[in-house]
């Protein structure tokens, strides 16, 4: 007979094995501040809730996109603490030149925290995201990344982030470790919350293996706002926000060598307009039960 005691233990574990079985998301994107309607930082104690209700819900990593907040020591350390990995963000305000001495700094940030949480912590490193510039600046500055800190023993993969579109219509930005492409079917305007996975895999996924032959991709947002104005089709509200999440995670499941980071973890009150400040899914959004069991 097995004694009570241990009956928790195990239907937890039973808990998480349905929830990462149904979750075919890579992982989740989150800001570096709460939902607040002032940028107001995470506390550590506040990315460990995150990483915990990811973990709980199925997800296998937290992307973050900018060091501010000493978010990647505290997104690492909350990651560690429930074996999650991170996909890490450099942010470049304005032109790769401009943010050359805040990237600089926030690659022995990387350096040191690389160090400090291993190599597996990490699935790879991105230097901007969507930034102003031109392929040829962004891509210098990743390749000078990328050398310096294959020099000193880092091994993480390092590349960019950009929409889609600038990726396909630009293959030098394909030319790193990997490629990460920004993809959201509701700025499209051609399609409704129900067809957020089609647009990904129909669409975009074909167009990037195209223009980046062999390279891993990652769809590094993808997600649907609650709230806001209608773009053509698209329309905004919870429920098509769970329909899109749900579409998204079932056509992730169908192609496994691309990895989808839904967007986001929580709402950004401090963004500019209602759409943006509503990708928020935790809190809104039932995943396991609901969303994530469509498929």
């Amino acid at each position: 007979m097995i004694p009570m005691k241990f009956i928790p233990l195990a239907a937890f574990f039973s808990l998480f094995l349905s929830a990462a079985a149904k979750n075919h998301f890579a992982g989740i994107v989150a800001s570096n501040s709460l939902s607040r309607n002032a940028y107001t930082c995470r506390s550590q104690a506040d990315w460990n809730q995150l990483a915990k209700d990811a973990k709980q819900q199925g997800f296998g990593a937290i992307r973050i996109e900018g060091f501010d907040c000493d978010a990647l020591d505290r997104a690492s350390s909350a990651a560690a603490s429930v074996g999650i990995k991170v996909l890490a963000g450099i942010y470049a305000s304005g032109t790769i030149a401009s943010s050359l001495v805040s990237i600089n700094n926030d690659v022995q940030t990387f350096r040191a925290a690389y160090k400090k949480y291993g190599a597996d912590r990490y699935l790879g490193l991105t230097v901007g995201n969507e930034v102003a510039d031109s392929p040829g600046n962004i891509m210098n500055k990743v390749y000078d990344v990328r050398g310096y800190l294959g020099s000193v023993g880092v091994k993480t993969p390092v590349s960019t982030a950009h929409i889609w579109v600038t990726v396909r219509d630009n293959p030098q930005l394909c030319g790193a470790d990997f490629v990460a492409a920004n993809a959201h079917a509701f700025y499209d305007g051609n399609f409704d919350s129900n067809q957020a996975g089609d647009f990904v895999f129909n669409i975009v996924v074909p167009a990037l293996k195209k223009a980046c032959p062999g390279k891993k991709i990652y769809i590094g947002e993808s997600g649907w706002p609650s709230r806001g104005s209608a773009h053509g089709k698209a329309k905004a509200s919870v429920g098509d926000e769970r329909n899109a999440i749900r579409s998204l995670n079932c056509a992730a499941r169908k192609d496994t060598s691309v990895s989808v980071f839904a967007f986001e973890y929580d709402d950004q009150l401090w963004k500019s307009n209602a759409n943006e400040q509503s990708f928020g899914i935790f809190g809104k959004i039932k995943l396991n039960g609901d969303a994530l069991d469509s498929c």
